[in-house]
């Protein structure tokens, strides 16, 4: 039931996504695509939680995450054959840069666990020194985050699997007020916010594992400030049920979703998305995108 209830988000906000024009079309296209290919992900995954120190807060790092190798491995599968059967609707640099990796994935001259363990080294704040992305950003200049959205996009079902059941075995409530912007299970920062019943109840979606929880209304979702001077936000003409949050003490900014006076539904990784002139005005004013999208783009 909750895969068709999202599967039906999903195709609703991409009707939205394909009837604006300003929107880059091929984009809407391969984000989409790969969203729906998540949503009908219906193998049985493994999760391995043993090892993780539960005792603490966050649960854990992006270090501590395990995926299901062989769901990995086979949704990254269908992702690219989803692009190349696609082609002509697709990004091109994209379209190329998936040729290259499919061919090197097929010969074993790529290794996409070790792609993943260099992604979730960069997630959890360590020097990174990893060869396998440079090496792909160099071979892919046109698309150089070509290969982080493949491995981000197929890692995504396991990974929100893994954080729901962390949060479930530490007693993780989403509905508790977390006094940290930061996601109480891995702790990376959200890529968007959102605002949920009368109340207005502010909630934070994680870039890494996906969980939802709920944080304090007014607050930088960065760096914590409370200090209402400090700050800011604004809307655009054009581009109702969204908002931009900006920080003059991190010089952060975070986009929130506010459909409540709307007859619409958040998926928040396209949602993203749909609000990128949102993105372009506070890059204008200034200000740092607090974390990157789901996407890795």
């Amino acid at each position: 039931m909750e895969t068709l209830s999202q599967t039906r988000i999903i195709l609703s906000t991409m009707e939205r996504l394909n009837s604006r024009a300003h929107l880059p079309a091929d984009l809407s296209a391969l984000l989409g695509k790969t969203a729906l290919l998540q949503a009908k992900n219906t193998g049985v995954l493994e999760l391995d939680l043993s090892g993780i120190p539960l005792s603490q807060v966050p649960v854990c790092s992006p270090l501590d995450f395990s995926l299901d190798i062989k769901n990995f491995e086979a949704l990254i599968a269908r992702i690219m054959e989803a692009i190349l059967e696609a082609r002509d609707i697709m990004p091109p640099s994209v379209v190329n840069a998936v040729v290259q990796i499919q061919g090197v994935v097929g010969k074993k001259e790529l290794s996409l666990e070790q792609a993943w363990n260099e992604i979730r080294i960069r997630f959890a704040g360590d020097d990174f020194s990893g060869t396998v992305l440079k090496t792909w950003e160099a071979q892919t200049p046109e698309a150089p985050s070509a290969l982080p959205f493949l491995v981000m996009a197929a890692a995504a079902p396991s990974l929100q699997a893994v954080g729901r059941a962390l949060a479930e075995a530490k007693g993780i409530d989403p509905e508790q007020i977390h006094t940290s912007g930061a996601c109480p299970v891995c702790g990376s920062p959200p890529y968007m916010l959102e605002l949920r019943g009368k109340e207005g109840q502010r909630f934070a979606h994680c870039s890494f594992c996906r969980f939802t929880y709920r944080i304090r209304r007014v607050a930088c979702a960065c760096c914590n400030i409370d200090k209402a001077d400090q700050l800011t936000g604004f809307t655009a003409e054009g581009e109702p049920g969204f908002r931009v949050e900006t920080c003059a003490e991190c010089n952060t900014y975070i986009k929130t979703i506010d459909f409540r006076e709307l007859d619409r539904e958040a998926f928040a990784p396209l949602n993203d998305l749909e609000s990128l002139p949102l993105d372009m005005l506070a890059a204008n004013h200034g200000y740092t995108r607090m974390a990157l999208s789901v996407w890795c783009i």
